[in-house]
């Protein structure tokens, strides 16, 4: 294994039913045999130790070779976690409160208004850092994902925000309405790119560099990027499809962000996407997340403090501000990049066995990752198919939801569940 991996330990000390555990695949393999997905990793920690690893279907479905250990994957959303740590960090050099105004760190925001009933009105309370953070700043996105003016997700559209530099978006941006009044509706998109400018702006350093020296390296995520190196790009996991049919097929390399989809696989952009750009892999997304479960640090190398952990991980939505995306979900709250189980018995997805507290992401192409801190279990799962994460928006798959199913076994095989004194 790569030196990447956390150390492994047998199912068994670690609380897990070895059988039960192993029927996670007998489920992944028959998704991969009725041709639902082309292929599939998923790896299972527990007390800061790997408890399964395994790989399932192609890496090319077009010449049949297995799926490497090695895969490098698109991860899509669970770029904004990462983003999250980075802002942290510099919270924790008092750089940033979070009832700072944005306009301290964004001045080109001071003139914004809110669209309402197809008229402009001014802001009727500053937009903050906590605003930013918890994705209710107001802005629009580009797709009607949760969108209450689908007319703005069009203007959005057509500004062709992610043309040029970072710094260009955010001029850009400046110029168009919110779709609503800070702090009043979560709408999934654009507050993470301001967060990008912002982490330029504050470490004098480009994003790539910055997120390079602050986390990549001291967590030793020696394969995670914006770009990919061209001697590792055949470790790229081709993208899949499902058609009318439920038939899988190589999708278009395109990605559904214009700024990605004239990129060919691997090739770092100009404009690097704070929402969605980056490469990663299932041992380096599982250092992460590990990092996160251990309250900041791993294997030596202090990322954050405890405390900034709990308030990155904690509800940060406004009272009566939902979580949502095509409708408001029950049982859940948002953090800092993250969704927070708040009611595991309640929560609308994500939610089951896995405990209250537990916070989890995942990306549009499938990848998937969550963090129990209660049963102190962590699972990374990484997929590549168009339109996999659909789940997690409210929109149905055509297949079963390999999450769900990762998440029921997992549970179901946990028959030690409290955590080690």
């Amino acid at each position: 294994m790569s030196p990447t991996w956390l150390p492994p330990a047998s199912p068994a000390s670690l609380g897990f039913s070895p059988e039960r555990l192993d029927r996670l695949d007998d489920a992944m393999r028959g998704e991969i045999d009725a041709g639902h997905y082309a292929a599939i990793s998923v790896a299972v920690a527990r007390r800061g130790k790997l408890a399964k690893f395994r790989t399932y279907g192609c890496q090319s479905l077009e010449t049949g070779a297995p799926l490497r250990e090695d895969a490098i994957f698109r991860i899509a959303s669970m770029t904004k976690p990462v983003i999250a740590v980075a802002m942290m960090s510099l919270y924790e050099e008092g750089r940033w409160q979070l009832d700072d105004p944005v306009t301290k760190f964004v001045p080109e925001f001071a003139d914004l208004k809110v669209m309402r009933d197809g008229r402009l009105v001014p802001l009727d309370r500053p937009m903050t850092m906590r605003h930013l953070m918890a994705s209710c700043a107001g802005f629009a996105f580009l797709v009607p994902m949760g969108s209450t003016n689908p007319k703005l997700d069009e203007m959005y559209l057509a500004a062709d925000l992610f043309s040029g530099t970072n710094e260009d978006m955010v001029a850009k941006l400046a110029r168009l309405p919110l779709e609503a009044q800070p702090g009043t509706l979560f709408r999934y998109g654009l507050q993470q790119e301001v967060q990008g400018v912002i982490i330029q702006r504050l470490s004098g350093e480009p994003l790539d560099a910055f997120l390079e020296r602050r986390i990549f390296g001291p967590l030793g995520m020696t394969d995670t990027g914006f770009g990919v190196a061209p001697k590792e790009r055949e470790r790229i996991a081709p993208r899949y499809a499902l058609d009318e049919n439920l038939k899988l097929g190589l999708a278009a390399d395109q990605s559904p962000f214009p700024v990605l989809a004239g990129t060919a696989a691997g090739e770092k952009p100009t404009y690097l996407l704070s929402i969605a750009g980056l490469y990663s892999t299932v041992q380096d997304y599982l250092r992460f997340a590990q990092m996160l479960a251990d309250r900041g640090t791993l294997d030596g190398a202090r990322i954050l403090a405890p405390s900034s952990v709990k308030l990155m991980t904690s509800d940060l939505l406004p009272e009566g501000v939902p979580l949502r995306f095509l409708q408001p979900f029950a049982g859940v709250g948002y953090g800092m990049g993250v969704g927070i189980v708040l009611d595991p018995a309640h929560a609308d997805f994500n939610g089951g066995a896995i405990g209250a507290g537990s916070y989890y992401w995942g990306g549009v192409h499938g990848t998937w990752f969550w963090v129990d801190p209660v049963n102190d279990v962590i699972v990374v799962g990484m997929v590549q198919q168009v339109d996999a994460g659909n789940a997690m928006t409210g929109r149905p798959y055509p297949v079963p939801d390999i999450r769900g199913m990762a998440r029921s076994i997992v549970y179901g095989a946990l028959v030690e569940p409290d955590t080690q004194a």
